[in-house]
């Protein structure tokens, strides 16, 4: 085979691995709109390689929402473009890592992931953690293991427990997080972004209005088995967004302070009260640390 041929039937194997997802859709990889992913797929994406470059992988299943809010005031920047309309859930996340495994920007030690320095144009974490593959979860408020880890290796595959596809992936650092939405050419939300999304028009008290009860929101005393609960069980609210009370802390791009390492959350969790559900409610946490309680969401 020459050799350029060979490189790009390397290259479109990496490719397939990162952009085809593991659902009864038509996959990512099909380019000509059959549902298929065949040798017309690979002769356009060759085609597409060798003028425009490798294209970057697409993250299935995102949903995004247009939003133009001017903030809170006060020095404190609004939020103009589009965020998830969902938490990130353990299916794309077990997406993110099993393109990035192909891609040499994860390794595998024990139970825990680490960022490596891979073919992927994306921001890279080498050496650090990115998720706790045995995180425990924990039992309380009516939770067994609540927010344990749900995304398992096994021969050199990442999978979801069944079930659990849906629910907010949990047990990732803030340096997994950043790296999973750098990978797609997305980016975690300032902590001020956030909250200007969250309070909607300056009304909200709480992600899901100017009140809460266990109705509206995943947090304690909510019923809650499995600790989190899927995305959008609670409802749409604001600019239509779910789950920005309760559920999973979301980490954001904001450092609590310049000197300090500590990044920021917001948002609340299912084990919290609902004074920690507030829109100016904080958390601040390293950023290697893995919780049964923390997420993230995505923007751009």
């Amino acid at each position: 085979m020459n050799a350029g041929y060979a490189k790009i039937a390397i290259t479109v194997v990496l490719w397939l691995s990162m952009v085809s997802p593991s659902f009864s859709e038509c996959p990512s990889a099909d380019l000509t709109g059959d549902c298929r992913v065949d040798l017309e797929d690979f002769a356009r994406f060759a085609s597409q390689w060798l003028t425009e470059g490798i294209p970057t992988p697409v993250l299935y299943g995102v949903t995004w929402v247009t939003i133009d809010d001017p903030g809170i005031g006060g020095g404190k920047e609004g939020f103009t473009g589009e965020m998830s309309k969902y938490e990130t859930n353990n299916a794309q996340y077990c997406q993110f890592l099993n393109a990035a495994l192909a891609s040499g920007d994860i390794t595998v030690i024990d139970n825990y992931i680490y960022g490596a320095s891979g073919t992927n144009s994306g921001a890279d974490f080498a050496g650090e953690v990115y998720y706790d593959l045995a995180g425990p979860g924990f039992t309380n408020n009516g939770a067994t293991s609540g927010g344990a880890a749900r995304i398992h290796y096994s021969s050199e595959t990442f999978t979801v427990d069944s079930g659990f596809e849906n629910h907010p992936v949990t047990y990732v650092s803030w340096y997994g997080a950043s790296a999973c939405c750098t990978y797609y050419g997305y980016r975690l939300p300032t902590e001020w972004e956030w909250q200007a999304v969250a309070d909607y028009d300056g009304s909200f008290i709480y992600g899901c209005g100017p009140t809460i009860d266990n109705s509206r929101a995943n947090y304690y005393n909510s019923s809650h088995p499995d600790g989190t609960t899927g995305a959008g069980v609670f409802g749409t609210y604001g600019y239509g967004m779910c789950d920005l009370a309760g559920n999973v802390w979301e980490w954001t791009g904001s450092l609590y302070d310049p000197e300090l390492s500590l990044r920021v959350l917001r948002g609340g969790t299912w084990y919290r009260t609902a004074s920690y559900c507030t829109v100016s409610s904080q958390l601040n946490r390293n950023p290697y640390e893995t919780s049964y309680m923390s997420g993230f969401r995505m923007c751009r």
